[in-house]
């Protein structure tokens, strides 16, 4: 019964490494910028009339989260717990509004990131501001005489 062990455990390895190869598969830039097209209206300019079109809005939001690459996935998560925060406002409570607003600030840095990520990769603007992008300094390398 012993030697089944080895190969249950290289079985498992395998099917561990196949799921993670699938999982970064989808999470290319190319699938994530398509699910960006695809929902660029929520993500933009949704019609928030209902309740179902919050819902809408926010399984966009949750969609393209589910997307995006690990390396702007932490990002997405900050964003999305936002976005159902804000869903949850009441607009006649302080104490509300303060959450969301204390939410706001500190998930600013990651929205940045994700703003400035999908304009990079995707050339396409989640928001009305476009982001700035920098250069990095060249310094030219100092001769020592």
């Amino acid at each position: 019964m012993r030697p089944a062990v080895p190969l249950l455990a290289t079985l498992a390895i395998a099917l561990v490494a196949t799921a993670c190869s699938d999982d970064d598969a989808q999470r290319s830039d190319g699938a994530y910028c398509t699910e960006v097209g695809n929902r660029l209206a929520d993500l933009n300019t949704p019609a928030l009339a209902t309740d179902d079109d919050i819902e809408r809005v926010l399984d966009s939001w949750r969609a393209v989260a589910a997307a995006a690459p690990l390396a702007v996935q932490p990002d997405w998560e900050v964003v999305v717990d936002n976005m159902e925060t804000a869903a949850t406002v009441d607009p006649n409570d302080p104490e509300s509004v303060q959450r969301m607003a204390d939410a706001a600030r500190a998930g600013e840095p990651a929205a940045t990131r994700v703003i400035s990520y999908t304009y990079e990769r995707c050339s396409v603007l989640i928001g009305t501001e476009t982001p700035v992008t920098t250069t990095p300094l060249q310094v030219p390398p100092t001769v020592d005489e």
